[in-house]
């Protein structure tokens, strides 16, 4: 599990507007057994984001990664690697920035 994985969304209740999560976490602690998240939420172009928020590509579909709804889930939830959202690094780092410091 790398930082900036992206795995199907393990809650079939929320997956219709979230299929996917990105794992947000370093791998440095992989010994933890819950990780950190955020969901990639479908960008149907009308909805208001946060500053704090990605537009992303993903699988030929525009997404939304929601940084302000970061989640802590049990890893063993996240079963397959879907892809990597590791080319937008920069503006997710940067979101997480704002998110924690304000900036």
């Amino acid at each position: 599990m790398l930082q900036f994985d992206v795995y199907r969304n393990p809650s079939s209740r929320s997956r219709a507007q979230i299929p996917y999560v990105v794992l947000l976490q370093s791998h440095f602690f992989e010994g933890v057994p819950t990780v950190i998240v955020a969901p990639l939420l479908i960008d149907d172009g009308i909805s208001a984001y946060s500053d704090a928020s990605v537009k992303v590509a993903f699988r030929d579909a525009s997404y939304v990664v929601s940084i302000p709804e970061l989640a802590g889930i049990d890893r063993k939830a996240l079963h397959s690697r879907e892809g990597s959202l590791g080319a937008y690094e920069d503006e997710l780092r940067r979101s997480l920035e704002r998110v924690f410091t304000g900036f």
